[in-house]
């Protein structure tokens, strides 16, 4: 399997991890709302169980955004260079973004090593899962950075979006 069929199918895989939890997140909470309401008791872990769900669906969220360019930026000097200035602007970005993950996962590191043993009120699942989010997405969103990176200088493929808005280059 190529490199980017890998991409494509972490791609799918994430999409469908979205999915599920976004279901089980809605059922958990519209249950809970439910039970509350009509029937003056509830479920003590759903609302927890919705907090952790909920921060892994924006975590991986962002994984998608980043491989998707959709994230916020400023192009109105960039899209007017020529493609071989884009093409090293872009993996400046790229070294500067990986660089900054990966003091978002040394932080996260510490994080997960002070809350060891520290669980949630009502599921007792470990609060470190929250942390975990964090850091499987800083390292997926800088894989992929570096994958669109090497792709566009090499190939002139997978490059930002101010990129593909050339006349006629790509």
């Amino acid at each position: 399997m190529s490199l980017a069929g890998l991409f494509s199918l972490l791609d799918k895989l994430i999409k469908l991890a979205i999915a599920i939890a976004l279901v089980l997140m809605v059922g958990f909470v519209f249950t809970n709302v439910v039970l509350r309401y009509a029937f003056d008791s509830g479920l003590t872990w759903s609302s927890e169980v919705a907090r952790y769900l909920f921060v892994w669906v924006v975590f991986l969220g962002s994984i998608l955004a980043v491989a998707d360019h959709s994230h916020l930026g400023v192009d109105i000097l960039v899209s007017r260079v020529p493609l071989w200035l884009q093409k090293v602007l872009f993996v400046i970005s790229v070294i500067l973004i990986t660089g900054v993950m990966s003091l978002v996962v040394r932080g996260l590191l510490l994080l997960i090593e002070l809350n060891v043993g520290i669980t949630g009120p009502a599921t007792e699942l470990p609060i470190n899962n929250y942390y975990h989010a964090g850091m499987i997405s800083a390292v997926l969103m800088s894989l992929v950075l570096i994958f669109q990176a090497i792709s566009f200088v090499i190939t002139g493929r997978h490059g930002p979006q101010w990129s593909r808005h050339r006349d006629g280059e790509e």
